[in-house]
């Protein structure tokens, strides 16, 4: 047939013939020679050194198909200087499958933002050692050449699998920055379909020397690694574990859906989780949160570019009860939280590791059990300050319950405010709570500005009412003047104290710890009653009435009014002294006077008794409340005791028995009410004595 054609064109033809053979014979044999342009070309574009080791196989024909034994990407040169190897990625018995339909569909300037479809890679085994020093340098981050400054910027665009498996991977990472050190084993199968498909992970390392586990399922695993907004959400569910064996662990689960799972952007799902403390878990996340006993947290999380959304459905620690909505935008500087807290009922108690105190000691205050003489009250653990100036915050606060930690106490219902974290200085304000019909008001500050932090407290309260704040309840009162109860016959015991409780505390110190700030705390405290009655049994007991307290043991109590009840107390380096104190009824005035030390926590009180009447059987001396705060001890003045009954038995060896009882009748203090006209006058003049208080004296007096 070649005879038949012109000369010009048989060259032609047999040309073409010899390309075609070369083309079978190569297509057949993998065309081998191209592996070397190939390594130089990847290695070009990664800026790293790419080998292609093994068994190589290229083919052309119907689609671009690449069969590697052996795939090497090496690290950047300190990586493999630091390590001595010089390989991050090792992936084996590789197979990729690029139609050609993609490649020129790339190729058209229209449809630069078309994501390159991948038919099919396969990977055998492959293993990631991925690193990350201290200063923030990674080795999985690839230094790019640049491109021309006047090329047009194309979208990177995540390429599309039609399948994609991983049979066996193994991944080690040895994050220094974040404390962290993994290895994990990860499968996947895209594109396919039955129950192996999809991706798994499953993980385990330390998270700054805590043991942890970690496994992680999902549809797939290279749109959650895509650049953000090329795929769409990918159903994603993740569980993990952190040990820690002096407390509770910590463990986290997520169901939801993501776009890119570096970045958690599009994350969107319901979330779980438990920890020793709010504290441990915002850490990591770089958000400042209280220190707290072991909680549970459940509700719904959302990312979107760099805000989350939080919405706390139950958020419980041991009897405490909180939800909120939270919004965290990390674009700002520094990052901030917004949002609202609310909640059935919380226990302060359970939050008393935020002031530095262990949930052991908060909750012993109800079971009550002896403590050491040498205990301390005050918590000593110092407080997180520089968390305070890693963001800042404004959260509204309104819980229908508190609970004050005690069952002798009625709870704050509700309690109302606004916290604030701006520049490192907390503060809660427009603080309004409610108790027994009266109201407490004001705000605190802590400011960690400062080398030694300081801070502000300025809270008032008025209007509440004792017989239904306080508990405790009068059992000497008489029966019949108890209060029915129900139909069953029952009776309630009146109080030991009523009226309207107010006062005010403005006091300001500096530390880094809840004992050293008010070890050092200066300003003053102020506390008065209004329209109050008090136990006449238990003024008598102040005033070691014997005689007088056995009658009303025999015959029942009652309360008697009280004409005042005041106390002034001014606090200097942590030193609260009485300016005034004084209770006056018709039966006694009781003086009140010394010291409180925050410093050594200790009590320096002494209670005097001065009758209005006569009794026969009276010591009348002084009460001490003297000790430690933990372990006050409550006695009578004993060279006062002593004195009396020295007299009262050299009387008796002189004179006639009766004599011996002459040095306890007490001949009374004069017209009631006097001492304490004095005692309110003193107050009045004071000009640090609030206003509010002065009118409430001056409406006693009268």
């Amino acid at each position: 047939m070649l005879r038949k054609l012109s000369p010009p064109l048989r060259p032609l033809l047999f040309g073409l013939g010899i390309l075609l053979l070369l083309l079978v014979v190569c297509e057949g044999i993998g065309w081998p020679f191209l592996r070397a342009p190939l390594e130089q070309q990847i290695s070009a574009r990664l800026n790293r050194e790419v080998k292609l080791e093994g068994t190589f196989r290229l083919h052309l024909l119907g689609a671009i198909r690449i069969e590697v034994q052996e795939l090497k990407i090496a690290g950047p040169d300190w990586d493999i200087r630091a390590s001595r190897q010089p390989y991050f990625i090792r992936a084996q018995d590789a197979r990729l499958v690029l139609p050609y339909r993609s490649l020129l569909g790339r190729a058209s300037a229209a449809t630069t933002d078309q994501p390159l479809l991948v038919r099919r890679l396969e990977v055998g085994a492959i293993s990631a050692r991925l690193v990350r020093t201290e200063d923030g340098r990674s080795n999985w981050r690839f230094d790019l050449p640049e491109r021309d400054a006047d090329a047009p910027q194309q979208r990177s665009v995540a390429p599309e699998f039609e399948h994609f498996i991983v049979r066996q991977g193994h991944l080690d990472l040895a994050d220094a920055k974040a404390a962290l050190r993994l290895a994990a084993q990860v499968r996947t199968e895209e594109g396919t379909a039955g129950r192996n498909a999809g991706l798994r992970v499953s993980a385990e390392g330390r998270y700054r020397d805590l043991p942890f586990t970690a496994t992680a399922q999902s549809s797939g695993l290279l749109p959650l690694v895509a650049p953000r907004g090329s795929t769409g959400p990918v159903a994603l569910r993740f569980a993990a574990r952190l040990t820690d064996p002096r407390r509770s662990d910590s463990i986290l689960r997520f169901d939801g859906t993501a776009l890119d799972l570096l970045r958690f952007e599009g994350l969107q799902g319901k979330f779980h989780l438990s920890g020793p403390s709010l504290a441990a878990v915002g850490e990591p996340l770089g958000v400042t949160l209280p220190t707290t006993a072991p909680f549970t947290m459940r509700g719904q999380v959302g990312k979107q570019g760099t805000v989350w959304q939080v919405d706390v459905a139950t958020f419980d620690v041991a009897r405490t009860q909180l939800e909120g909505r939270f919004r965290y935008d990390r674009s700002l500087a520094p990052p901030r939280l917004t949002g609202q807290l609310r909640g059935r009922q919380l226990v302060l108690e359970d939050l008393a590791p935020a002031v530095g105190a262990s949930p052991a000691v908060a909750s012993s205050s109800r079971d009550a059990p002896d403590k050491p003489a040498a205990a301390r009250v005050l918590p000593e653990r110092e407080f997180d300050i520089p968390s305070l100036h890693r963001m800042d915050a404004v959260v509204d606060i309104r819980l229908a319950r508190v609970d004050l930690g005690s069952e002798r106490l009625k709870p704050l219902e509700p309690l109302e405010g606004r916290l604030t974290l701006e520049r490192g200085v907390l503060r809660l304000d427009r603080l309004l709570a409610r108790t027994a019909d009266g109201e407490l008001q004001g705000s605190i500050e802590l400011d960690g500005r400062p080398d030694v932090p300081q801070w502000r407290t300025d809270l008032r309260w008025s209007g509440i009412r004792l017989a239904q704040w306080l508990t405790a309840r009068n059992r000497f009162a008489d029966a019949a003047e108890r209060t029915p109860v129900g139909q069953s016959g029952k009776t309630v015991a009146p109080p030991f104290i009523t009226g309207e409780l107010a006062g005010q505390a403005r006091l300001s110190g500096k530390g880094r710890s809840t004992a050293r700030m008010l070890a050092t705390a200066d300003g003053s405290l102020q506390l008065w009653v209004r329209k109050g009655e008090l136990s006449q049994l238990l003024v008598e007991a102040v005033g070691l009435d014997v005689a007088q307290g056995l009658g009303l043991i025999i015959s029942g109590d009652r309360n008697i009014p009280m004409h005042c009840a005041a106390l002034s107390m001014k606090a200097r380096d942590g030193m609260l002294a009485t300016e005034a104190g004084i209770i006056d009824t018709p039966d006694s005035m009781i003086l009140v006077r010394g010291t409180v030390s925050l410093s050594e926590e200790r009590l320096d009180l002494t209670l005097e008794a001065r009758p209005h009447d006569r009794s026969p059987l009276s010591v009348r001396a002084p009460i001490l409340v003297r000790g430690r705060l933990a372990d006050p001890e409550v006695r009578p003045d004993p060279a006062k005791v002593g004195a009396k009954a020295a007299l009262a038995t050299l009387l008796g060896a002189l004179a006639a028995p009766f004599a011996a009882l002459l040095p306890l009748v007490d001949p009374g203090a004069g017209t009631a009410g006097q001492g304490c006209a004095q005692t309110l006058a003193r107050l009045q003049k004071n000009p640090d004595t609030p206003a509010a208080m002065k009118r409430a004296v001056g409406g006693q007096r009268k």
